[in-house]
């Protein structure tokens, strides 16, 4: 999976349907988490995946993820704790990490490890060139280190 979100966006100026407007303008966080997860589809079979998942409704029509639901659906595992970490810089976090970008209004969720953003669903975000990371998601999962 390489910027999923850019190729909706493609996708949707010759497919108009709601489901791809919703996916191309919201889906950087379960994006992300299917990163996150270590699940690599290519971006077509990423794009399908949140789909099924929005089909599933284990995330929201506007693809808010309800994590619990999402990643058992994903993994068939269960979520212990999802921590909600304010932070103003990513040069700490060391470990895969979903990390939200805010912009004013705006915001977008990425991939961070080693210090870095090492995942953006997008191939050019304002929001990363432009804004501040804001909050992290810790996440632990029933049989996962």
């Amino acid at each position: 999976m390489k910027n999923p979100q850019t190729l909706a966006e493609e996708l949707y100026k010759h497919f108009p349907t709601a489901k791809l407007k919703s996916i191309k303008e919201n889906a950087c966080c379960v994006f992300t988490l299917i990163w996150w997860l270590g699940i690599d589809p290519s971006d077509i079979e990423a794009i399908m995946l949140v789909s099924d998942l929005m089909k599933e409704h284990v995330i929201d029509e506007d693809c808010t993820v309800i994590w619990s639901l999402c990643i058992k659906s994903l993994t068939g595992r269960e979520l212990l704790s999802l921590e909600k970490k304010k932070i103003t810089s990513i040069k700490d976090i060391k470990e895969k990490t979903i990390v939200k970008y805010t912009r004013g209004s705006y915001s977008h969720w990425v991939g961070v490890e080693e210090g870095k953003i090492v995942f953006n669903s997008l191939q050019f975000s304002r929001c990363v060139a432009d804004g501040k990371p804001t909050e992290c998601r810790i996440i632990k999962i029933k049989g996962a280190k």
